[in-house]
C-alpha cells in the first residue's frame, strides 16, 4: 500500500446522498441489519455520527470533502462533529483558455486554517492545464507560493481533467505521454519542496487519455460518479474515490464533493 504523509490511505470509496443530521434521523447498531452493516451501500447517521458502508458491507475508515471558493460558507467545526475527517482545499489553477493565466483560489488560506483548527486532516490540490513540463514547473511553483509553508497531512494533488470547453481547452488534446510528463514534473517539484504529491483524475481520463502506467507510483485520487454507490470498474489501485459532486451536509451552504476512504 502507498503511504501518504505517513498515514496509510487504502482503497477508497466515496459517498453520495444528502446528509440527514438535521432531520432527527438517528440509527443505532441494532437498527442496522447484519449487526450494524446496512443491506446496501449507504451513508448512515449512527447515533449522531456519519458512517458509510459500501455494498460489500465494509465501513468507511474516513470520510472527507474537497473545497474551493465556489463552496460558499463552510462550518468546519460542524463537519468535524458529524464525522468528517479530512478536507482537500483548492490552491488555485491555470485557466483553460489560450493564455493559460495562473490564478489563486480566494478562499484557500482561510479554508486551510479553519479546517486545521477544526481538527480535520488537510490536503490541497492545484487545477492544471499545463501543456508542457515548463508550465508544470510554473504551476508547482505557484502552488508552493500559495501554501507558503503551511503544513499538510495529505498530498498536494495535481488536478488533471477535461476543460469546460472540451475539446477546445488548451490541454484537452495533449498526448497521453505529454500528460504523464506534466504530472511527473509537477509532482517531482512538489516532493523536492518537502510535500507529498499525488494525482487527481477521473476514471475515464485515466483509462483513455493518460499513460496511467507511467504515473502509477503516485497516490491516486479518482473521480467516478457511479449509480447507487457502486464501486468503479477501474481495476487498478486508487487511494481515494470521489463519487459525487452533489451531496449535502450540515455546515455547508450548498452541494459538496464528498470522498471516503475504506480499509482494504
Amino acid at each position: 500500500m502507498k503511504r501518504i504523509a505517513g498515514i496509510r490511505l487504502r482503497t477508497a470509496v466515496c459517498l453520495v446522498l444528502c446528509v440527514l443530521l438535521g432531520t432527527g434521523l438517528t440509527l443505532t447498531g441494532s437498527d442496522l441489519p447484519g449487526f450494524g452493516v446496512p443491506a446496501h451501500a449507504d451513508l448512515m447517521n449512527v447515533s449522531g455520527t456519519l458512517r458509510y458502508y459500501d455494498q460489500l458491507g465494509r465501513e468507511a475508515e474516513e470520510i472527507g470533502v474537497d473545497l474551493s471558493q465556489f463552496n460558499n460558507k463552510i462550518d468546519f467545526e460542524a463537519l468535524k462533529t458529524q464525522g468528517f475527517g479530512f478536507a482537500v482545499v483548492r490552491l488555485g489553477g491555470r485557466g483553460w483558455g489560450g493564455t493559460g493565466r495562473l490564478y489563486t483560489d480566494r478562499e484557500t488560506r482561510n479554508s486551510l486554517r479553519l479546517a486545521r483548527e477544526a481538527g480535520l486532516r488537510v490536503g490541497a490540490y492545484f487545477y492544471s492545464t499545463a501543456v508542457n513540463p515548463t508550465e508544470a514547473l510554473e504551476e508547482a511553483a505557484a502552488a508552493l507560493k500559495i501554501l507558503d509553508g503551511f503544513p499538510l497531512d495529505l498530498p498536494i494533488w495535481i488536478d488533471m481533467e477535461y476543460s469546460g470547453e472540451y475539446p477546445y481547452g488548451r490541454a484537452d488534446q495533449l498526448s497521453p505521454g505529454t500528460r504523464a510528463d506534466v504530472i511527473e514534473t509537477f509532482c517531482n517539484a512538489i516532493r523536492q519542496a518537502g510535500y507529498e504529491a499525488g494525482l487527481y483524475a477521473s476514471e475515464g481520463y485515466l483509462r483513455f487519455d493518460l499513460d496511467a502506467e507511467a504515473v502509477n507510483y503516485l497516490p491516486l485520487w479518482m473521480a467516478s460518479y457511479t449509480v447507487e454507490n457502486r464501486l468503479p470498474q477501474y481495476i487498478k489501485y486508487y487511494d481515494i474515490w470521489q463519487q459525487t459532486d452533489s451531496a449535502y451536509a450540515g455546515g455547508a451552504d450548498g452541494a459538496l464533493d464528498l470522498n471516503i476512504i475504506l480499509p482494504s
